[in-house]
């Protein structure tokens, strides 16, 4: 059986995605296509259930899934952007290296394994609750902007949450402020068959701006 190598797939999809006439349904079926073929051939898996995406800007998507391994499901997810996978997670065991690993393609740095801070929930939503009047003129010490910050910490919160309460979840971030050297801030969180939630959340980065932990309370 002839097999597709990723960069293959890769030329397939941007070839496809760039010709007209093409739906978005199908845009997400080859991001997901891509996504599947990425994390099998870094994690050696192939058992890939309730596989979907969601178009996130232009050319760009959000794959989200789960592989089977010894009867326990383990969640993914890529970030494809004009038909290139541009970062790409799986939290399970595989037969390459038999841990969890996170690989962003723009960066050849390892994302920190993402913990959950049970006993700060408390502190953080009383962080969240705060006036942030003395921190808007409070500036970073952090070498990226804002919105940058924003967006990582909103992939992991609902990556998190999907893994951990319902993978329908879409999280969407109201407020957020910069405390030293984390994001704190109110989302909320929608769900596919249940009523939607509020959300207090916390992401700290290190130095150079790169996410380290988090941490977030649903109420």
């Amino acid at each position: 059986m002839h097999r597709w190598t990723v960069s293959t797939l890769a030329a397939a999809v941007s070839l496809s995605l760039a010709l007209p006439g093409v739906t978005l349904a199908s845009q997400e079926e080859k991001a997901e296509a891509l996504c599947k073929a990425k994390i099998q051939s870094v994690y050696g898996v192939s058992d890939m259930r309730q596989v979907w995406g969601e178009k996130v800007g232009h050319h760009k998507f959000k794959i989200h899934g789960r592989v089977k391994v010894d009867h326990q499901k383990y969640p993914f997810d890529c970030k494809i952007k004009n038909g290139q996978v541009k970062s790409y997670s799986y939290d399970g065991p595989h037969p390459h290296h038999g841990q969890r690993h996170h690989k962003d393609d723009d960066d050849d740095s390892n994302l920190g394994t993402v913990l959950a801070v049970g006993a700060g929930l408390a502190i953080v939503a009383a962080l969240a609750s705060q006036s942030n009047d003395d921190d808007s003129s409070k500036s970073s010490s952090l070498p990226v902007q804002k919105s940058v910050l924003e967006d990582d910490c909103h992939d992991t919160l609902q990556y998190r949450i999907r893994d951990e309460h319902d993978y329908t979840a879409r999280v969407h971030v109201n407020s957020s402020n910069i405390k030293g050297h984390d994001l704190v801030g109110q989302a909320k969180v929608k769900y596919e068959r249940k009523h939607a939630q509020r959300a207090s959340f916390t992401c700290h980065f290190d130095h150079k701006g790169r996410l380290k932990d988090s941490s977030y309370h649903l109420y």
